[in-house]
């Protein structure tokens, strides 16, 4: 388990966990080691308690997702429509490396059922790293501050797959980047409140051709 360092690095974790981050998997790295996993509370230090899916992967296996993989930033815009944390794309922060045309094309390309394309982004934390994982990238938070342009900070969001490791590695981080977004985009008709009037609308014909 790693203690998030720096003094400001660990208010905005402080920031963000309340607002849903410890949701999210995360990977932090030092010169011997890796851990991916997600951030906690203990006594009242946010941290990242480690899952121990990259034992006996070096650091430098993991560098291209800092070096060359941010895609973007986890962050809390206020004043928006949805409550959660926000994703932003790539051209919607400053981000500490420059992407490739190709991976600014690929981006580009890459849109939602909205329109909206990855490196424009703007949206649900899971709406974001749904389309992520749409569009074959692997999202995965880095502990690394990225500062919005429309003012603020986040944290830097990688595409895993830049990383050197296995592919059940890939497979596993996949499954926990997905139990993350499904609880919150999945409604079970439980959860829908219809009111009389639109109930009428939407079963009244079919109400009637069947008698029920």
């Amino acid at each position: 388990m790693t203690a998030v360092s720096s003094v400001s690095l660990k208010e905005l974790c402080n920031d963000l966990f309340e607002r849903g981050l410890g949701e999210f998997p995360a990977m932090a790295r030092d010169a011997e080691r890796v851990i991916l996993g997600n951030f906690v509370k203990e006594k009242g230090q946010v941290v990242l308690r480690d899952r121990g899916l990259l034992k006996g992967i070096s650091p430098a296996s993991v560098s291209p997702c800092w070096d060359i993989g941010i895609i973007g930033s986890l962050c809390f815009l206020p004043g928006q429509e949805w409550e959660s944390l926000s994703f932003v794309g790539a051209d919607l922060c400053h981000i500490p490396v420059d992407l490739s045309s190709t991976r600014t094309d690929l981006l580009g390309r890459m849109r939602a059922n909205s329109g909206e394309t990855a490196i424009t982004f703007k949206g649900s934390a899971y709406r974001g790293f749904k389309l992520l994982l749409d569009g074959h990238l692997l999202p995965v938070v880095l502990p690394l501050p990225v500062e919005v342009r429309s003012g603020g900070l986040g944290l830097a969001v990688c595409d895993f797959r830049y990383a050197a490791t296995p592919l059940s590695v890939l497979s596993q981080i996949n499954d926990l980047v997905m139990g993350a977004i499904e609880r919150h985009l999945t409604v079970s008709v439980e959860n829908l409140e219809i009111e009389n009037m639109e109930f009428e609308k939407l079963f009244g014909t079919y109400i009637g051709a069947t008698g029920t």
